[in-house]
């Protein structure tokens, strides 16, 4: 009789995770009907710099896209110069001279769209000064507390060098490096910066591509435990924490709030990212707490001291 039950038992668990995984795959929406819309460059469109950004309408449903460029197509292909997954709808990549064929799918978790494909040509890089230079990391807009970051950039076909420029807050030139390298070794001091770099083929400038980062060494001040005081009793079991801590300029500063129920604490009751005051329904007991910050670039402060409190 047991091992009836126990294998009813088994059976129950398997249809129950056969529904869970169908209703899954129901809930991921079928896209393979949906036509992908190209934005730029249009069929046959001609260049005169390597330099080109591939663009597309972003599909609703999608979550990436697979972008490949064949030359001179894919019917015939001598060569797959690109096979890539993106999130955006839009790349860049250098050419050279040539013909090619793009084609773009959208795709999620089980479906994906057919390719929508045109063709293009590079007649030359007479127009070099049309080129952009991509950037590649830093990321932009980089909150960190690394000092040293390697900055680098996808290369120009024909350039033979690369300016680099950073500029601090205050918009002052820091640094103005020429180099061949497409990469580049940076001390940041702390701060909000903007680098940019720009390539020249020794007679023409592409313009600058620009990217900013903010450097913070500094952790967050100490919080300063307000309430409930040390040593109290309350009767009530909606608790109000408040603290105070100073917030220093810079990263983003955040608050976490611990309660424990042991002197040791080691018995976590609960935590937090909280803002000061902060509610919490406790039952009777005796409670230690205590705060501590800490800042989007990665910095920690130190934690407060610990206070205790007692619910009759």
């Amino acid at each position: 009789m047991f091992l009836k039950y126990l294998r009813l038992f088994f059976v129950t668990l398997l249809i129950l995770f056969s529904l869970i995984s169908c209703s899954e795959i129901v809930s991921e929406e079928d896209i393979s009907d949906d036509t992908l819309l190209l934005t730029a460059p249009v069929n046959n469109a001609q260049f005169v710099s390597t330099s080109v950004t591939f663009s597309w309408e972003y599909l609703q449903d999608a979550t990436k896209y697979e972008l490949q460029i064949a030359k001179p197509n894919f019917a015939a292909p001598l060569q797959i110069v690109l096979d890539t997954i993106v999130t955006s709808n839009s790349f860049s990549f250098q050419l050279p001279v040539g013909q090619y064929q793009w084609r773009v799918k959208a795709l999620n978790g089980s479906y994906s769209t057919l390719y929508a494909r045109r063709d293009i040509t590079i007649l030359s890089n007479d127009d070099f000064q049309s080129n952009t230079v991509v950037l590649v990391a830093p990321t932009n807009n980089l909150i960190t507390n690394t000092a040293s970051q390697t900055l680098s950039w996808q290369s120009i076909i024909g350039a033979t060098n690369y300016q680099l420029q950073v500029f601090d807050s205050s918009n002052t030139l820091v640094l103005d490096q020429n180099t061949s390298s497409t990469t580049y070794n940076y001390t940041f001091a702390e701060g909000s910066f903007q680098w940019k770099v720009k390539a020249s083929n020794g007679t023409d400038n592409t313009l600058y591509s620009a990217r900013s980062i903010l450097v913070d060494f500094t952790p967050p001040n100490t919080p300063t435990l307000i309430t409930p005081a040390n040593a109290s009793s309350t009767s009530t079991t909606d608790v109000s924490f408040s603290w105070n801590r100073t917030p220093i300029s810079g990263s983003s500063e955040r608050d976490s709030i611990y309660i424990y129920t042991n002197s040791a604490l080691t018995t976590l009751n609960s935590k937090a990212q909280a803002t000061s005051p902060y509610s919490k329904t406790l039952t009777s007991g005796t409670y230690y707490w205590r705060v501590k910050a800490f800042d989007s670039a990665g910095n920690v402060g130190n934690v407060s001291s610990t206070f205790n409190f007692t619910i009759n």
